[in-house]
């Protein structure tokens, strides 16, 4: 091998190591879910991103690879293109290094005590952070004035 190949294998090795070494931006890449356990249809929007429309009892995935925020309406049946929601909220959340969670809460003793600690923002109907860190659920409690069908069957004939 002549000193010229070995001078170039070098300099593409130590380019190599070089680039790896490089510090990179921190980001979690989580993968996160959204509940639906009300009998509501539920549809969420991942910082202004395609709706995800969710049945009762259904559920969505959202990947946390940066800091962003959620979008949240709950209707009573269908969502139509003028309906309005009965319910609806938006989340911040945190996704860096390893943590991905929504945040919500107060930045009174933050330091201290951690943020949401004393509740000065109310997340209800919803329940974030649970099962796990960035986890977001409409639970069944979920039960707004809905305005039910007419009866079917009318036995006046």
């Amino acid at each position: 091998m002549t000193k010229r190949v070995w001078c170039a294998w070098a300099g593409i090795g130590l380019a190599l190591a070089g680039s790896a070494s490089i510090p990179s931006p921190a980001s979690a890449d989580c993968l996160r879910r959204v509940y639906n356990r009300s009998s509501l249809v539920l549809v969420a929007r991942q910082d202004g991103g395609p709706p995800a429309v969710m049945l009762p009892g259904q559920s969505v995935s959202l990947r946390l690879s940066r800091p962003g925020r959620i979008d949240l309406a709950a209707y009573c049946g269908i969502p139509s293109a003028g309906g309005t929601p009965v319910e609806q909220r938006t989340f911040d959340y945190e996704a860096v290094l390893d943590r991905c969670f929504v945040r919500f809460g107060g930045d009174l003793f933050v330091p201290q005590i951690g943020r949401g600690f004393i509740g000065l923002q109310e997340t209800a109907p919803f329940t974030v952070n649970n099962p796990q860190q960035g986890d977001i659920i409409l639970g069944p409690s979920a039960q707004p004035a809905c305005a039910m069908p007419g009866a079917v069957l009318d036995r006046r004939g």
